[in-house]
Parts: structure tokens; C-alpha cells; sequence
């Protein structure tokens, strides 16, 4: 099984409806060996999603897929994880939840600057900016406000 192979059919059948792929990768889960396709988007309708993962399917070859796999298509979600500098300057006006050894729980990120995220919390009823730097923030990703 190959998973650039799979890639490479599924990334025409995505680009029409402007979606990226986050991650292919193989887990197993349940004592099911799946091959988990992440579709790089904040919401997709689950209509949208199956219609992709049926043309998809079509295009698959009997030996692109092992037999002893199942196939997960699915969205990145609402809650995605924050690793990178890039992700960082992507997530700056949204919500996001971190783990610092100064601040750990969930805050607006206001911007990201040579190297400092930028938070603004609710500390008790107050709120306020905090400065962050990247390489102390761990845990990163971005988060719902209720």
C-alpha cells in the first residue's frame, strides 16, 4: 500500500471543492488497522465529505488499498492542533488553548511577533495580554469559546 500513491489520486477530486490534505497516515484503533485520510478544514458538511469519499473510492485500484484496511475520511475539525510557527501566524485572532509554565488554559491570540504569542485572557472576570514565547508553549491548538 502506498500512501503517496493515494495522495495523489485523492488531490484532484479535493481541489475542486478548495480542500487541502492535512495528514494520511495509517493507525489502528480498535484492533482496526485504518488508514486515517485529515482533510485540512475548519467545517465540511458530512453531504460534501461523503461525496468526496465516494468519488475517491472509485478511483482506487484494488492494490492501492490493503484489504485489511479500512478507509477514514474526515475533517480536521474545529480543534486543531497549533505545532508549527506557520500554524501559530495561521490560529492569530482565534481562540486557542495552551500549556505554558506561565499560563495554561485558553485565550485569544492577538498576534504572534518574533517569536511571542500575544494572548488575551479572562483572569477572573479580568481581562488581560499576556506575552508567551513559542518554544515555552506547549500543547498547542485551537479551541471552541463557549
Amino acid at each position: 500500500m502506498n500512501l503517496e500513491k493515494i495522495k495523489q489520486k485523492l488531490i484532484p477530486i479535493i481541489s475542486k471543492s478548495n480542500l487541502e490534505i492535512y495528514s494520511i497516515r495509517t493507525k489502528k484503533e480498535y484492533g482496526e488497522k485504518i488508514v486515517e485520510i485529515l482533510l485540512d478544514t475548519d467545517s465540511i458538511d458530512i453531504d460534501t465529505l461523503e461525496k468526496i469519499h465516494l468519488e475517491f473510492v472509485e478511483t482506487l485500484d484494488d492494490d492501492d488499498l490493503d484489504p485489511n484496511y479500512f478507509l477514514e475520511l474526515s475533517s480536521l475539525g474545529a480543534e486543531r492542533p497549533i505545532n508549527t510557527k506557520e500554524d501559530v501566524q495561521k490560529a492569530v485572532t482565534k481562540y486557542i488553548y495552551l500549556e505554558s509554565p506561565k499560563y495554561k488554559g485558553c485565550g485569544a491570540l492577538i498576534s504572534f511577533e518574533s517569536d511571542i504569542l500575544l494572548l488575551e485572557i479572562n483572569d477572573r472576570g479580568r481581562f488581560k495580554k499576556i506575552e508567551i514565547k513559542f518554544d515555552d508553549a506547549k500543547k498547542m491548538r485551537t479551541a471552541i469559546k463557549f
